[in-house]
């Protein structure tokens, strides 16, 4: 998937998801991502009580993790999953951009 495809995917709009460490975290992130590290997504997805069709945009520092995390959403029911690819390529693409600003916990 491309920035521009991600971002498109984004604007839908879609949840945003931020599934690095912590310490990558801390050194910049997509403002208004959730942040939850791809080890514990689908545990956190159903916590925060997310609808299996909620269109949910999922990314790293390279698009493994985030690929990794979108096939643990997927197999646990989650319909609408994007791998939305490496932070740096999405932060390039449109830096700056606030996102998640239509969804409340």
């Amino acid at each position: 998937m491309t920035p521009e495809q991600a971002w498109a995917a984004i604007e839908q709009p879609a949840l945003v998801i931020d599934v690095r460490t912590d310490e990558e975290v801390a050194a910049g992130t997509i403002k208004g991502s959730l942040h939850i590290p791809y080890e514990i997504i689908v545990a956190r997805a159903n916590e925060l009580g997310l609808a299996k069709e909620t269109p949910i945009v999922v990314y790293c520092r390279s698009g493994n993790r985030s690929g990794i995390a979108q096939s643990m959403l997927q197999a646990d029911g989650f319909t609408a999953v994007v791998n939305g690819g490496a932070y740096a390529d999405l932060d390039a693409f449109n830096p700056g951009a606030n996102v998640n600003a239509h969804w409340t916990p």
